[in-house]
């Protein structure tokens, strides 16, 4: 007799942990889907975690669908795992056992070139998971998921301490998912090194297809960016199953991205994501995963992918079961570094708007901006300023951790002021981001700004709520006649005269302005973002300083000649200025 095997699932995400709630709209995801429905980790670790809230018949079809209730997470194991039906071959590499068949429904194909008697499919997928393994464990540090050796002899568990995956025919347009199954921590795992205490770990196994038909990637790429995106799942309900989805989701898509970078499969997220900044960062269903470009833009400026890895250390250091911790787990492991979740969220917005990977862009910049399948964020409102008018731009409809966008035209300076109209002026940042006609950027952070458009290409402005605590961000903007000379109507850190002599052959100069002591770092940057020559990095105090570049990088040498960019830092300002050696 032919067993089929179901899951049950949300067709629209939630994050109320109501599981009763979104039952009332599962679709079985092994028939037909019409509507695209990305991934199925997210709707069995719901499952997992808040299937006992259901009602007793709820409870009876999910039984009859092979998950059991009989522990404290709801999953489809057992004496036998529901996956298991129907497989009867094994192959072991490295830290995984695959489990599949050669006949019948879930057959592999049978092609076996180096006539080892094991499938080239199975083979390539050793290969693959072998590959991320490398990647997660051995070089960018994250802890093994938690093993299942501590199960008792009567329950399932692969039939070895490898984690387990099962090749099977699943529905159309899934590419696998990962089965969340038992509370983990202080089990006996051997798989942890002791460095992370958790608090709600969980053990799991994985699911992938027998065949990537009618994918829209080749059947390797299609593996890869799978392997990735579920094998790192395993790895975070090691850390902390309880997690926010989003998090778990939008950092699941960036790391397809951080293994398999030429592969690009997240791009599909991009275009309805950028035409909803307003949405929230964590918003429920497909803008997690276009919320990657969060974890990108943290990636590329404030920390590498450690600041990935490290976000995950630090969500098992609050209960995400009584509350969610994940955005203080971003701002912990920003913190580190003295960075926060706020300014991670404001430059990723304003990077979003500026969308290019020039140097020039500097912390602004995506390595991969002119690739993208966007221009940047939709435009919330466009104002053709006349001078002698005033005028407001509302909004009712930002989100919590959203950005709105708006853009400015005017020859004449103007003056913009943020009011908030709902709650605390600190749940709000306006932002100015000034394109000069030489392709430099000027981006200011303040309620007020006068902005003067000589040497302006374009004037943006991005709106962020980047507060957690109120429930509302509306807002107002009011544009008015400015004064000339670009700046915040509060003290900014400091001005610049552009450099001279600009192109230069013996030595270029930089005048310098410091409003207020602070730290400043001055650096030449190559045109591939590279650090030439740091020229200062220290305390200025109030007032004029005077730099200079001899046209020589750090140790000396000569360098070719070229266009360069002078970039100044201060602790709430960046600029940079072209500069143009001549040999």
């Amino acid at each position: 007799m032919k067993v089929i095997i179901s899951i049950i699932l949300f067709s629209s995400f939630t994050s109320s942990q109501n599981p009763q709630q979104s039952i009332e709209t599962f679709i079985d995801p092994f028939s037909e889907v019409k509507s695209f429905r990305p991934h199925l980790t997210p709707h069995l670790l719901e499952i997992a975690k808040n299937g006992q809230n259901l009602t007793q018949d709820r409870k009876t079809q999910l039984e009859a669908l092979g998950f059991n209730f009989n522990r404290p997470l709801i999953s489809r194991g057992g004496a036998k795992r529901s996956e298991s039906d129907g497989l009867n071959k094994i192959y072991d590499s490295g830290m995984f056992r695959f489990h599949y068949t050669n006949s019948g429904f879930h057959s592999v194909n049978m092609t076996d070139i180096n006539g080892n008697n094991i499938s080239d499919y199975i083979e390539s997928l050793a290969k693959i998971f072998n590959e991320v393994s490398t990647a997660l464990h051995d070089q960018m540090g994250y802890l093994k998921p938690p093993g299942d050796g501590y199960y008792e002899s009567t329950r399932d568990k692969g039939g070895s301490a490898h984690y387990d995956v099962y090749v099977r025919n699943l529905s159309p347009r899934y590419y696998g998912y990962v089965q969340p199954e038992e509370y983990a921590q202080g089990k006996g795992d051997n798989e942890r090194s002791g460095s992370v205490l958790e608090v709600n770990a969980f053990t799991s196994y994985m699911a992938i297809r027998n065949n990537y038909q009618n994918f829209p990637l080749d059947e390797a790429d299609n593996i890869k960016v799978t392997a990735a995106h579920e094998y790192f799942h395993a790895i975070q309900f090691g850390y902390d199953g309880w997690e926010k989805p989003w998090l778990l989701e939008a950092s699941a898509v960036w790391m397809e991205e951080e293994i398999y970078d030429y592969i690009n499969d997240c791009y599909q997220y991009m275009k309805k994501w950028f035409d909803y900044p307003h949405h929230s960062l964590d918003e429920a269903g497909y803008h997690w995963y276009g919320s990657f470009i969060f974890f990108e833009y943290l990636e590329q400026h404030m920390g590498g992918n450690t600041i990935i890895r490290q976000i995950m250390e630090k969500s098992v250091k609050s209960n995400s079961r009584k509350k969610d911790g994940s955005h203080l787990a971003i701002h912990d492991a920003l913190k580190q570094t003295g960075r926060s979740f706020q300014q991670a969220l404001n430059g990723m917005a304003v990077a979003n708007m500026v969308m290019s990977s020039l140097p020039s862009a500097g912390n602004f910049s995506y390595e991969e901006a002119e690739f993208y399948p966007v221009d940047g964020p939709a435009i919330f409102n466009v104002t053709n300023f006349q001078s002698g008018n005033r005028d407001t731009v509302e909004s009712t409809n930002l989100a919590r951790f959203g950005s709105q966008y708006v853009k400015i035209v005017s020859d004449k300076p103007v003056q913009v002021d943020l009011m908030s109209t709902s709650g605390s002026f600190s749940d709000l940042q306006l932002n100015a981001i000034l394109k000069r006609n030489d392709e430099s950027y000027l981006v200011i952070s303040s309620p007020s700004i006068n902005i003067d458009p000589t040497d302006l290409k374009s004037i943006h402005l991005s709106v962020v709520s980047q507060d957690s605590i109120g429930n509302n961000w509306d807002y107002k903007l009011i544009v008015k006649d400015g004064k000339p000379g670009t700046g915040s109507n509060v003290p900014k850190d400091f001005t610049l005269t552009n450099p001279y002599p600009n192109p230069f052959n013996g030595s270029v100069k930089l005048l310098i302005y410091i409003l207020k002591e602070s730290l400043v770092t001055v650096d030449v940057i190559d045109l591939s973002g590279r650090i030439v020559s740091r020229l200062h990095r220290g305390t200025l105090t109030s007032g004029n300083h005077q730099l200079s570049w001899n046209g020589k990088d750090e140790v000396g040498n000569g360098i070719a000649s070229g266009v360069y960019y002078i970039k100044v830092v201060g602790p709430s300002t960046q600029e940079w200025r072209p500069v143009t050696f001549v040999k």
